[in-house]
């Protein structure tokens, strides 16, 4: 078998590792280099059980790659922009994204997901919202 099939096989389906799985879904379909899957997997942040806080803006986006934020709370008093503008993002599974006018929760299980130029922002004004570029999404899953 295909080592990189070998790894998809291995791999649960849960939201938490669905990015990763949908680029080695990709990457064993293009047949890439093994240099080039080295620097793919290992283009990836995860951040579990953080609390950041800033004076006034926070910007939790991925320029390439993937990132995932879970246990987390993130609070920014104007505004906090997350999401992608190559790659994915996701937050949940017990995280907060607040600031002084506007709060996003996802509790145990829930998620919210960026896939391509989308980002979620939670504006200075108290509105929230949702941009994506050519097929990008935004989307809200759970894990049940």
């Amino acid at each position: 078998m295909d080592p990189i099939l070998s790894v998809l096989s291995q791999l649960g389906l849960g939201l938490a590792t669905s990015g990763v799985y949908d680029l080695l879904k990709g990457l064993a379909a293009r047949s890439v280099s093994r240099q080039e899957f080295t620097n793919e997997v290992q283009n990836r942040i995860s951040m579990m059980g953080v609390s950041m806080r800033a004076e006034t803006v926070i910007d939790a986006l991925v320029r390439e790659g993937f990132l995932t934020i879970e246990q987390s709370n993130l609070y920014a008093s104007e505004s906090l922009n997350f999401g992608s503008y190559q790659g994915g993002a996701i937050v949940g599974n017990n995280s907060s994204m607040r600031t002084d006018k506007t709060a996003i929760e996802a509790g145990a299980g829930a998620f919210l997901e960026t896939q391509g130029n989308a980002q979620v922002r939670q504006n200075p004004d108290g509105s929230i919202s949702f941009h994506t570029g050519e097929d990008a999404s935004v989307s809200f899953k759970t894990s049940k």
